[in-house]
């Protein structure tokens, strides 16, 4: 249990990246959660919900190359039509409420009741650390939860139960 506690905690810390691609530079704001006092319990609890959950990674794309790869395999003809969206805003919109219950439901479904319960306390206390400093004053969005951009474990869990 050591290794899931994090030294030298600081409060995660919102910083913004310049779109430097884009006309007007927006801003991408980025929450580096790196030496929050959550973080190490995330990265354990991403790698559980990983081996607990049966999650189908069917809609999901490695990456733009592997896209561009499995387009090139599909027979198109006129009567398709080819929706992408933006996802501004997206993981701190993901209703924390609503997760609990599909990841509790997921998580029922493969897994024993006790199993089920600890997995749900972590990630129910994890999703309430939702908070970051910026010029030095703390900041709670309390529209949905941050979470580290390396996982859509959260997202894929909400997005495949709408």
């Amino acid at each position: 249990m050591r290794h899931l506690i994090q030294k030298k905690t600081l409060p995660p810390s919102l910083n913004a990246q310049i779109k430097i691609h884009k006309t007007k530079n927006p801003i991408r704001p980025v929450v580096n959660n790196g030496n929050a006092p959550s973080y190490k319990i995330v990265k354990f609890l991403v790698n559980k919900l990983h081996e607990h959950l049966n999650l189908k990674y069917q809609y999901n794309v490695k990456n733009s190359i592997s896209l561009a790869n499995d387009l090139t395999k599909l027979k198109i003809d006129e009567n398709h039509r080819m929706i992408t969206f933006d996802i501004a805003d997206l993981y701190v919109n993901i209703p924390i409420t609503e997760t609990l219950a599909i990841t509790k439901h997921l998580l029922s479904e493969h897994n024993d009741e006790h199993t089920t319960i600890q997995m749900l306390m972590l990630l129910e206390t994890v999703l309430q650390q939702d908070y970051f400093s910026f010029q030095k004053k703390h900041t709670n969005p309390r529209k949905g939860f941050q979470w580290d951009p390396q996982s859509p474990t959260p997202l894929l869990k909400y997005s495949y139960n709408i």
